[in-house]
Parts: structure tokens; sequence; C-alpha cells
């Protein structure tokens, strides 16, 4: 992984191997009780609802690159979905944008974008 920033913050590697194995108690406890997570399908708010996302999206993230930005970071993702039903093994990671906005050290926002210009230009802290 290429970072370009000081340090991945352990809260934000905790949550990717929470999601990737679909733990959602460990994703939701790396996070403030009023996380907001926005994506490209639309949004939800709090730890109630992120724990019904990571344990139904059957998502896998790995994280690239990381960049620094106010109030958190922007991590370059290449993502599958080895839990969909239309799922090819065969077909290349999707890659993505994810700011993370960091508060007292947890997640307090997850913002996922098509483009690292549009991440880097986002306001990464909720």
């Amino acid at each position: 992984m290429t970072l370009m920033t000081s340090t991945l913050d352990s809260v934000i590697v905790i949550w990717h191997v929470a999601v990737n194995n679909a733990d959602a108690e460990t994703a939701v406890s790396a996070c403030t009780e009023d996380v907001e997570v926005t994506g490209l399908a639309g949004s939800l708010s709090g730890r109630e609802e992120l724990a019904d996302w990571v344990g139904s999206a059957g998502i896998k993230l790995m994280p690239k690159e990381a960049y620094d930005v106010p109030g958190g970071i922007v991590v370059a993702q290449e993502v599958t979905w080895p839990g969909s039903p239309d799922f090819d093994p065969a077909a290349p990671p999707t890659r993505y944008f994810t700011a993370f906005g960091l508060r007292d050290g947890s997640i307090s926002a997850i913002r996922r974008f098509a483009t690292l210009e549009e991440a880097r230009s986002h306001r990464a802290a909720a």
C-alpha cells in the first residue's frame, strides 16, 4: 500500500478489516454514534444503520493509497462484492475513493466518491 499521508489511522484499518469480515459490531465500534455514510447509491446515518449495511453488503475493500485532507483521510480502494449474486471473480475490482471524517479518535463520516478529485474537494469531517 502506498500512503500519501503519515499513517493510515488505525481506526480506519480496524473498520476496513471489520467490513471485509462482515463484522458489524467491530465496524460500528470504530465510529461515532452519529456516523454519517454517503455513497453513490444513497446515504445512512447512525451506528444501527451502518451495522445493517456491514452485515448485508458482502463487500471487500482493499485500501491502496491514502491522502490527508482537512478533518480526515481519503482512501483509494479496490472494491469487489463477492457477496453479490452477480459477482464475477474474473472481473477486475472497481476503484472508489472514500473520505473518512475523524472526530475524537473515531470515524464520524464515510463518504464514497468515484474520483480522487471529488473526494479531496469534499469536506471530510462531520
